[in-house]
């Protein structure tokens, strides 16, 4: 075996300037579709823990048919059972409770309809803490009468932190609702929609508002892991009262989202399946030309006694060592490139940056560096090299050694 593995790579310098152009196309290749879907991934991932993580939630608990009426007639009361056994799951990381409703927000001569979002301020924390997004102003404590703004509210209102704001709209069972309330703070949440809707208010405060104590709209469940959502959802829909709850993955509150998402995926994967197409012509070419000039030379080393197995294993041994380089050169140098640009998100140009944050993207593209992403490229790779190695495999298999020895 040892013989047959130094033969293969002493073939390969047989014609350096063709196995040079194969292993430099096969690096091209890896290093482009690494770095593209490395790109695609990392923007994907960045979207879906920007807009789903923060705010709807990787998974949602709510009263049943609350997603079709959000008014508070489907709030729910969630007890210490329901706390307990979705704690019990292990790819349960949280469960922030929130309590969302609509109202009429007041400030001088100007008026508008906002959606309040009572949050319970510590357990916020556990996702991204409401102080990390004030651009202005300090955090509510839990109970205070205050309330923060978002940025085009604020803007809208022409409020600042310090002034005072009346909220009225309608409490649980048709009661009025009416307060006054000081804005402690000027939140920016990074998507131009959600900064001219949203105001944030502590939770208790906004059940005594509405009448409502100890009610709550929705309960967002952490995950360790977002892409295994799925199985997650269908566990701990066999552990709670489904005619009760229903449970929602952020992909079915989003479907806008996710589908924008797939949509690109897609385009990109092409992309990546046309310059795969091109480097297999690539690789086939080369293999092709290694079959055909070494004719004579298998059908000698056939009609010396040597087996077919081992001058097949040979040739497949050359492919594999031709694309292996290839793509171990081109995953080690784009690498570097990759993980800088992981932790120092690319930016994006001026003009386009709040076209991105007017639909609730960063202006950024954090790159990824999950292994996976490498080791499917490399496993594309090969399964390209082995199917192009059934070329020589089966022209030696089928070769007679006579018509071998005449092709000088």
């Amino acid at each position: 075996m040892k013989l047959l593995i130094k033969l293969a790579w002493r073939n390969i310098f047989r014609n350096k300037k063709r196995s040079f152009i194969t292993i430099l196309s096969v690096f091209i290749a890896v290093f482009l579709a690494l770095f593209i879907r490395s790109m695609q991934v990392g923007a994907y991932d960045s979207v879906i823990k920007n807009i789903a993580g923060n705010y709807t939630g990787y998974l949602q608990l709510h009263a049943k048919g609350y997603w079709d009426d959000r008014t508070l007639d489907n709030t729910f009361i969630p007890n210490d059972s329901l706390y307990q056994t979705l704690h019990q799951n292990k790819s349960t990381t949280y469960l922030v409770p929130r309590l969302e409703t609509y109202a009429l927000i007041s400030f001088d001569k100007y008026s508008k309809g906002v959606m309040l979002n009572g949050v319970d301020v510590n357990k916020e924390n556990e996702i991204k803490p409401l102080q990390e997004r004030l651009i202005s102003g300090t955090n509510f404590k839990l109970h205070a009468q205050e309330v923060v703004l978002t940025k085009g509210i604020a803007h809208f209102l022409n409020a600042k932190t310090g002034d005072s704001i009346y909220l009225i709209g309608q409490g649980y069972h048709g009661m009025s609702a009416a307060g006054k309330y000081k804005v402690s703070g000027i939140a920016d949440l990074k998507s131009g929609d959600l900064n001219n809707l949203v105001v944030f208010i502590p939770i208790k405060t906004l059940q005594e508002y509405l009448s409502a104590p100890p009610l709550v709209t929705n309960l967002l469940i952490g995950v360790k892991d977002y892409t295994d959502i799925d199985r997650l959802k269908q566990d701990l829909s066999y552990q709670i009262d489904m005619n009760k709850y229903e449970l929602m993955t952020w992909s079915e509150m989003l479907p806008e989202l996710y589908q924008a998402i797939l949509a690109d995926d897609i385009g990109g994967l092409y992309m990546i399946f046309i310059l795969y197409m091109i480097i297999s012509f690539g690789i086939f070419s080369t293999v092709l030309m290694m079959t055909e000039e070494r004719i004579f030379e298998i059908g000698i080393m056939t009609a010396i006694g040597t087996k077919k197995r081992i001058i097949i294993a040979s040739f497949w041994l050359e492919s594999i060592f031709l694309s292996f380089v290839g793509v171990v050169v081109g995953a080690i140098l784009v690498y570097p490139i990759n993980y800088y640009f992981h932790y120092h998100p690319m930016p994006v140009p001026s003009e386009k940056a709040q076209l991105m944050e007017q639909y609730g993207f960063l202006p950024q593209i954090p790159f990824s560096i999950n292994p996976d992403i490498f080791l499917t490229q490399a496993l594309i790779i090969f399964t390209i090299t082995l199917v192009v190695a059934l070329y020589p495999t089966i022209k030696i298999w089928r070769m007679s050694t006579l018509k071998a020895l005449k092709n000088k």
